[in-house]
């Protein structure tokens, strides 16, 4: 029998146990359950997928400053933000989709992306286009894709996804694509699909299925795919409205481990970036009337280049890829996964976040299954500026001018790059008389002239000229004279590349596509 002195000193001792908990151990135990909270505040779940978007006004185009963003789910907008230097980036939960993604601006045509669910990172490089005749709420245009993926084009057997969205694929060489385009309003212009990357507009992102017309349908090659991947369908409307399905796709191949893996031989150079002044969008050169003519425009672009696999001296002791992964990096340092391209192809059209100034670098490697052969690095370039012209004699509107004159001008907009640039121009001069059209040019050993020095001087008497009488100018007649190609290049051999800035190439010769220069010069000759 417990005394009562015995339970009056076990009653203290328990009530004292129980102060020194509350007092102490508890508030230790919320110090650290707080701690705990605020630690992790702040940090990205470890299931969360980063989608990204490059804007752009069209493929290769400028990028569009402070275009909406807009993220839904279910109706409702999740996230917001606004576009800098045309990017845009948002953490969402893997395989919580779907999404529907809005890029708005003033005086833009509408761009609509669905994507069906996230199993990877997103790389969306997208355009939001001018419209070409409606605007405002004229260009209101309800659009959505049906699609049906098949094993072949007798759709005998059609794929489904999982509950996830995913669709998995088991050793298929490549798929059968059958999609539809509705519209409540405007009809539909063109419909793309591609594996990997948004599908862009032409040369510049081939290969990839293209339809003018609703209904798409086409085989798209498996081959240099493997893993998580995306398949992407659009569709463009008359007036460049864009909307887009991102479909997961998660491509399942055995890989054979006794490989020996091709290291990919680069060219020299690999790299080269291309700048040009043109207003042509690869897809279409018609400007509706909301167009600003004022405004300029250009095409930035890096292509890339390397000897695939059955040009190469390794043809006969290592195995051919399914194909090629290319990567890019910002610094040097970091390197991305930038796209996949197929064993036959030699060439890559990057129109992804390129600027005039910033050097981006390259490395490329032989894919087979889910393994990669060693990296090879195919160079760095930093594209050029738009060059431009000043200074220009003899003026548009000159009168009394020389029978003999000196026509003259001064290449800017590149000036930092002084003695690493060279200056590539002709000049073509045009008798308008009696509408003769007769048009006359400097006989030089080359196809145009290059100079070192940004100050042009081109005096008519030291050159003999194409169909030029005499070798002078008639008295008291007008002509108009221009330089049709007016271009920088910067052969970087220390970093395998060439950069090219071109104003206008009105003749074909160094840019990939023709443009006409933005002015000609009309003068009038004095007697002399």
């Amino acid at each position: 029998m417990e005394s009562g002195k015995m339970r009056k000193l076990r009653q203290l001792w328990t009530n004292y146990s129980s102060y020194v908990l509350l007092t102490v151990v508890l508030p230790l135990s919320l110090l650290s359950l707080s701690s705990c909270v605020f630690l992790n505040a702040g940090r990205p779940n470890a299931n969360d997928v980063q989608i990204s978007l490059f804007v752009s006004e069209y493929n290769s185009g400028p990028s569009v400053e402070d275009a909406i963003v807009e993220v839904i789910k279910n109706g409702s907008v999740i996230d917001k933000k606004k576009t800098n230097s045309g990017l845009a980036r948002f953490e969402v939960p893997r395989y919580s989709g779907p999404y529907l993604i809005r890029i708005s601006k003033d005086g833009y045509a509408t761009t609509t992306i669905k994507v069906l669910n996230i199993h990877s990172p997103l790389v969306l490089n997208t355009t939001l286009r001018r419209p070409k005749f409606l605007v405002g709420e004229q260009n209101t245009n309800e659009i959505d894709i049906s699609f049906d993926i098949y094993t072949s084009d007798r759709k005998l057997s059609k794929l489904l996804p999982d509950e996830n969205g995913v669709y998995s694929i088991f050793g298929l060489p490549k798929l059968y694509i059958s999609a539809q385009s509705t519209v409540s309003r405007l009809p539909i212009a063109f419909m793309y699909a591609k594996l990997g990357n948004p599908p862009g507009a032409e040369y510049l992102s081939s290969p990839r299925l293209f339809a003018e017309s609703d209904v798409l349908e086409g085989y798209l090659e498996l081959t240099p795919f493997s893993g998580k991947t995306y398949l992407f369908i659009d569709a463009y409307d008359v007036n460049d409205n864009r909307y887009e399905i991102v479909v997961p796709l998660n491509i399942i191949k055995s890989t054979d481990l006794k490989i020996v893996p091709y290291i990919v031989e680069a060219q020299q150079p690999s790299v080269y970036a291309y700048h040009l002044n043109t207003t042509v969008k690869y897809y279409s050169t018609e400007i509706g009337e909301s167009y600003d003519s004022k405004e300029k425009l250009t095409n930035l672009y890096v292509k890339l280049v390397w000897k695939k696999w059955s040009d190469s001296t390794q043809r006969s002791r290592t195995n051919e890829p399914d194909g090629y992964v290319i990567y890019k990096s910002y610094d040097g340092q970091k390197y991305e996964r930038l796209s996949v391209v197929g064993s036959k192809q030699n060439a890559y059209y990057d129109t992804y976040n390129n600027l005039p100034d910033v050097r981006v670098w390259y490395s490329i490697s032989a894919k087979y299954g889910d393994l990669e052969g060693p990296k090879t690095f195919l160079g760095s370039v930093v594209p050029l500026p738009m060059v431009y012209i000043t200074d220009v004699s003899p003026t548009d509107g000159a009168t009394n001018v020389s029978l003999t004159p000196t026509f003259s001008w001064k290449m800017a907009g590149v000036d930092k790059y002084v003695g690493k640039v060279k200056y590539l121009y002709d000049i073509w001069l045009y008798d308008l008389t009696v509408n003769s059209g007769q048009f006359h040019y400097p006989l030089i050993e080359d196809t145009y002239f290059v100079s070192e020095s940004s100050h042009v001087s081109i005096a008519l008497s030291s050159y003999s000229w194409y169909k030029l009488p005499d070798g002078k100018l008639q008295s008291g007649k007008p002509y108009e004279w221009a330089p049709e190609l007016i271009a920088a290049m910067w052969e970087d051999r220390e970093n395998n590349s060439v950069s090219l800035s071109v104003n206008c190439d009105y003749n074909f010769k160094v840019a990939p596509m023709v443009i006409a220069p933005e002015k000609y010069y009309l003068f009038v000759t004095g007697s002399e």
